[in-house]
């Protein structure tokens, strides 16, 4: 009776098995034309993880640039008006951050097209046939991603110069910064603007088959 009811156990637990393995086999059937959009409320998510670790990214960044400015430069980072000269607020600072942050979101784009913010809620970033993005197509979505951002933050300055609102209502000025992500909302295909131009999407992947032991 004892042996009857292991037996009948461990054949249960077989037949899950082959059933979860069967289910994670078919969803990697699925054509990637085929694949879900990933949703708004998703990639709102990813947006605030991703932003998150690069803001840790700029940081560091920004310490590497300034050690090599107070040694070869002669400038004083603690002093208040040097950080407003030329050495850290010109074009060269500024695109040295713009190659930092193209870098680190390129690197994942192209290396299996998952930030760590994609890749927490399952998502992948790829072209329309289901491709990696090449470098070339990280910059230029990059740079439709940011335009929004540049104006946004372009009108808050206006804003806080000439003291046209609040200040408290003056960082609505950062919903700009928003519109190509809104633009899934009334997309029928759930694409953002650069996915649009780029002609690449945010989809949802199938997450890694867990293994179970048998004990």
């Amino acid at each position: 009776m004892i042996c009857t009811c292991v037996r009948s156990d461990i054949l249960f637990r077989a037949l899950k098995m082959s059933e979860k393995k069967q289910s994670f086999t078919e969803n990697l059937s699925v054509e990637p034309k085929d694949r879900p959009a990933a949703s708004f409320f998703k990639l709102l998510g990813c947006w605030v993880y991703d932003f998150m670790l690069l803001s840790a990214v700029w940081l560091l960044a920004v310490i590497i640039y300034i050690i090599p400015a107070q040694m070869l430069i002669g400038v004083d980072a603690t002093n208040k008006n040097n950080l407003s000269t030329t050495e850290f607020s010109g074009p060269i600072f500024y695109s040295y951050l713009f190659f930092i942050t193209w870098f680190f979101f390129a690197w994942f784009w192209t290396h299996g097209g998952q930030t760590l913010g994609l890749r927490s809620w399952s998502l992948r970033l790829e072209t329309e046939d289901g491709n990696t993005l090449n470098w070339v197509q990280t910059l230029l979505r990059l740079l439709i991603a940011g335009t929004p951002w540049l104006a946004a933050l372009f009108v808050y300055q206006q804003l806080t110069i000439h003291k046209i609102l609040p200040t408290p209502y003056q960082y609505g000025a950062f919903i700009i910064g928003f519109i190509g992500l809104f633009w899934i909302l009334i997309d029928k295909k759930n694409r953002s603007i650069q996915d649009i131009l780029t002609q690449t999407r945010i989809v949802s992947v199938p997450k890694k088959a867990k293994r179970n032991k048998l004990y």
